[in-house]
């Protein structure tokens, strides 16, 4: 089928005839073209007037007809047409055999209507399509904007598992999947080869390539000699003044990424990466994020060694796809919802050492000395919260004194904030963008450390703590599903309970901020106690790292063979027998035990007479 988009040409019409139908001009035989031009001015027009073209015989030109049907009502200001658009859109659509080239429209449509979920429909049945007819570049391309959706068009970090979508990946990965060199096993040299698969190489001051470094500086090489992969081509990376950086570091700590070739197709740059770890002879694939982008997903499905692991450092929807053999889970929250088996971990951090930053000068942003500093980091979706913001306004009303600074985030970026603020507490708000590792020079000019909601922040917590900055956080519910839009792992990485406060509760959010705010020496005295906490508990990268080795040999040997180390699985799993055993009326229960006792003193005496045994009665 052509499923190209039609040109108003092919459907025009000179004859023309009007007269009125109520108050909407009737024009018989008028041409489409000119339809088009009277829906675009919002003139109305006549249902009728379009039936000739809507019940056109051949199905590929009655599509052709609502999708320009819906580009024009998309561009109408008229109230109501653009619902009508989406009526029209879907039309074409399904007429079209959900055709590709109409997917632009579509989203433009359902994106205006606020429809993320039918965007994330349509880009998942086209992935499918793709999928099926084995075109890999495009299937992973829909896919990863089916997974982005929410964050494009919301600004949510709203991320979902879905079954099919990986389903299809795996069926591609299949003809492609290599065999194990040797089977999961600890190696008679005792020392492991452990292959990293890097995510965010390109990405502005990456919190997961950090935690790779990491790894690339304290790994005890007479245990584990790692190596490092990125999907991305080599001229991807060295065109990025990020991707420049992070090879530099590797380099640093004698560890070299291996890229993907440049000048190739999309599945030729996959497999080139995959043969390159599978050659590597790994005994442990450790992928950063399987499920953050589907390439690094079909990399993972191909399984080019014989133990593969996730890092969960993140949504469960984002980290942990069934797939993997086992799961290292940095915060218990994400672990309760990974549908693979999971250790906890506590990873250190690449702390910051406030004696080797020179913070920026306040008077670099118009902030005066003597000002109280409130700051908040983080990426741009996880500052969407309107209640967040109120309060924040709130704060700065009460105490003139204080400033804001949100550090990773434009003003822009935050659609709603404009009809929220005043000009004189917008006066107090400075907004600054990522700029690598430049934001703690920023971080540094902060007297409180005020946490996202209701998205909490990770790393951004550690530094601040790190700083000795004193810092504020909400409480999680444990009792919920996972939802990366609504969590806080804040209780883990903070032991001062009257710094974190319940969830949802604003008032008590203001109440411990302004009493920080008022009394400088308990801000000051907060601000240590966060910060020996996090050094005694996030500080010993060293040793972190080589608890994770011990991990990995631990995961090695309970793939190779099915077994556990900690015991609440033994309890769980006899509880769970127990609990499966058919269960009796209590009554039954009785009559059976009464009846089990006469059995047993029966069989004494039986026993009793066949041995001659049994006392005469006596007589008195």
């Amino acid at each position: 089928m052509n499923t190209a988009s039609p040109t108003r040409a092919s459907f025009t019409s000179s004859k023309r005839c009007e007269h009125f139908v109520g108050n909407v001009r009737r024009t018989q035989d008028m041409s489409l073209e000119v339809l088009l031009s009277r829906i675009e001015k919002g003139e109305p027009v006549s249902p009728a007037d379009l039936l000739p073209y809507l019940t056109l015989g051949r199905k590929e030109q009655r599509a052709n007809v609502n999708a320009l049907l819906a580009a024009a009502y998309s561009r109408s200001t008229r109230t109501g047409d653009l619902k009508q658009a989406k009526i029209f859109i879907q039309r074409a659509w399904f007429l079209s055999g959900f055709s590709r080239e109409l997917l632009p429209l579509y989203v433009q449509i359902y994106s205006a209507l606020d429809d993320i979920s039918g965007i994330r429909d349509a880009c998942k049945r086209v992935g499918m399509m793709m999928a099926s007819e084995g075109h890999l570049a495009e299937a992973i391309s829909y896919f990863d904007l089916w997974q982005g959706a929410y964050q494009k068009f919301k600004n949510l970090d709203k991320y979902e598992f879905d079954f099919d979508i990986m389903e299809g990946m795996d069926r591609l990965a299949e003809p492609f999947r290599f065999f194990p060199r040797h089977v999961a096993s600890i190696p008679a040299r005792g020392k492991i080869r452990v292959a990293y698969l890097v995510k965010g190489m390109t990405h502005l001051g990456s919190i997961l390539v950090r935690i790779n470094l990491l790894y690339a500086q304290f790994h005890d090489r007479a245990r584990v000699d790692p190596m490092f992969f990125a999907p991305e081509s080599e001229n991807t990376i060295l065109a990025s003044a990020a991707g420049k950086d992070h090879l530099e570091r590797f380099q640093s700590h004698n560890c070299k990424v291996i890229m993907g070739p440049n000048a190739c197709a999309t599945e030729e740059r996959l497999l080139a990466v995959a043969q390159s770890i599978y050659d590597a002879a790994p005994d442990v694939l450790v992928s950063s994020a399987a499920l953050h982008g589907f390439e690094h997903y079909f990399i993972t499905s191909l399984r080019p060694a014989p133990v593969v692991v996730g890092l969960v450092q993140g949504p469960p929807q984002q980290f942990a796809p069934p797939l993997l053999d086992w799961g290292i889970a940095w915060s218990k929250r994400p672990l309760m919802d990974s549908p693979v088996d999971c250790s906890p971990f506590k990873m250190a951090h690449d702390l910051p050492k406030r004696s080797e930053i020179v913070p920026h000068k306040r008077s670099e942003l118009e902030v005066p000395e003597d000002a109280c500093v409130l700051v908040t980091a983080g990426r741009h979706v996880k500052f969407q919260e309107p209640k967040f913001w109120q309060a924040m306004i709130d704060l700065l009303s009460d105490h003139p004194e204080s400033y804001y600074l949100v550090l990773g985030v434009k003003e822009s970026q935050i659609p709603f904030l404009s009809s929220m603020l005043s000009a004189e507490i917008g006066s107090r708000i400075r907004f600054l963008a990522w700029r690598s590792d430049d934001y703690l020079r920023s971080l540094c000019m902060g007297d409180i450390f005020i946490d996202t909601f209701p998205s909490g922040g990770g790393g951004v917590l550690v530094d601040a703590m790190a700083l000795g900055i004193p810092i504020v956080s909400f409480r999680d519910n444990y009792m919920n599903l996972y939802d990366q839009t609504d969590w806080s792992p804040a209780e883990e990485l903070i032991n001062i309970p009257e710094i974190i406060v319940p969830r949802d509760d604003f008032e008590e959010m203001k109440r411990v901020v302004s009493r920080l705010i008022r009394d400088p020496e308990n801000r000051r005295d907060l601000g240590k106690r966060c910060q020996a906490h996090v050094l005694a508990t996030k500080g010993d990268s060293a040793r972190a790292v080589r608890e994770c080795e011990d991990l990995y040999f631990q995961i090695i040997e309970q793939v190779s063979k099915k077994t556990s180390v900690d015991p609440r699985e033994a309890e769980v799993e006899k509880l769970k027998r127990r609990l499966a055993r058919p269960r009796v009326p209590g009554w039954v229960a009785r009559r059976a035990r009464q009846l089990k006792r006469l059995l047993r003193y029966g069989e004494r005496v039986m026993d009793r007479i066949s041995e001659g045994r049994l006392a005469s009665p006596t007589r008195n």
